[in-house]
């Protein structure tokens, strides 16, 4: 099958739902993808700034922008559920070597639908049609829920500076991990008159300065202030006494979890169980039921599926169910489909002017035909 007919193949399972075709913006202001889209798609943005010199960048995918679109219909006072699809060029910088910086997704998102398990399991399964129909056989599917950790973290009891700051650094590769490895420290005595200064401005003025002192650039892909309000958190966390022995037990067993998607629910329960932690059973519940759903759809998916604890954090505006399913001659992120809920997403784009749950799925043609072993 050629590119055109891999597209021609996915959108027809997509658009046989009844979704509303659609070709949002291209363009957006850079701020929308630079607060949701997370550390590690960051630094893949293709950003310019236009004839005001306002910072723009490409539509990095097509979930932002149908997104914002619905955000704007249910702020001026549309309502009740919404189904889109597309077939449309994103734009990043490449992952790796072979992938392209311009390319094809094709996809759905649903809006104001109810947040069931059955509607994930739904939401996965179409995809999975889409795959079907493009004739490829993958390789792996990987699992997560964003709504495990911060489920966990809310039932140790902590101090909610504690709390937050455990909730921010699971968004960041390695941040958890590195609160449960050592114990709490003071922040040095230079990075002092930052955290003491006076607003934002001068927060990161002082930092800058020790930037400097230290001979240190800047070359991450996280803002000068969000650097600063971690350091202000790990501070509170050092003077509230740290992360607890016992919820560091809880949360490294947490944070060992890669196992068959359709045993999650069982080893969640077991270190729930084992921690006394009974108010996250609603949490473990609904993975159950999302993936009882799942297999009745798909039995043959428990042989190629598996859960992870810490997948799909670098997606910041995902909260809930996300999957990624991959093929043959594809690296661990080159991912030919994917797709997550987003329940906060609508609320975040139009500044809590409206709110509506969130799902979407896609597949990538270029990836399926390299899973195929053929070339555009």
């Amino acid at each position: 099958m050629t590119q055109d007919a891999l597209v021609t193949a996915a959108r027809g399972v997509f658009e046989a739902t009844g979704a509303e075709r659609i070709d949002p913006a291209y363009v957006l202001p850079s701020d929308i993808p630079l607060e949701l889209s997370g550390e590690a798609v960051r630094a893949r943005l293709c950003v310019f700034s236009d004839h005001r010199g306002t910072e723009m960048v490409m539509r990095p995918d097509l979930t932002l922008p149908v997104a914002g679109q619905e955000a704007e219909r249910r702020a001026a006072g549309g309502d009740g559920a919404k189904a889109y699809t597309y077939a449309a060029r994103a734009f990043r910088l490449p992952a790796t070597d072979n992938d392209p910086m311009e390319f094809t997704q094709v996809g759905f998102e649903w809006f104001g639908r109810d947040r069931t398990p059955e509607a994930d399991a739904e939401a996965f399964t179409l995809v999975r049609e889409a795959v079907a129909a493009c004739d490829v056989t993958p390789t792996a599917t990987e699992m997560g829920d964003l709504s495990v950790f911060p489920a966990f973290v809310d039932a140790l009891g902590l101090a909610r500076i504690t709390t937050d700051l455990l909730k921010r650094a699971f968004r960041q590769e390695g941040g958890v991990g590195e609160l449960l490895v050592a114990a709490p420290q003071a922040v040095d005595a230079d990075l002092q008159a930052t955290l003491d200064a006076n607003g934002a401005k001068a927060a990161e003025t002082e930092f800058r300065k020790v930037l400097e002192a230290r001979g240190i650039p800047m070359i991450g892909t996280r803002s000068e202030a969000e650097i600063i309000a971690g350091l202000r958190g790990k501070a509170a966390v050092h003077d509230a006494g740290g992360v607890p022995d016992a919820a560091r037990a809880a949360l490294s067993d947490l944070a060992e979890v890669n196992c068959p998607a359709a045993q999650a629910a069982d080893v969640l329960q077991q270190i729930a169980d084992k921690h006394g932690l009974s108010s996250v059973s609603s949490v473990i519940e609904r993975i159950a039921r999302r993936m009882e759903a799942i297999l009745a759809a798909m039995p043959s998916i428990a042989d190629e599926a598996r859960f992870r604890s810490g997948f799909g954090r670098r997606f910041t505006y995902y909260d809930g169910f996300v999957f990624e399913t991959f093929g043959q001659n594809l690296t661990s992120r080159q991912p030919l489909a994917s797709g997550g809920r987003y329940d906060g997403l609508i609320e975040g784009l139009s500044r809590s002017r409206a709110s509506a749950s969130g799902i979407g799925g896609m597949v990538r043609p270029d990836r399926i035909l390299r899973a195929k072993g053929e070339t555009a």
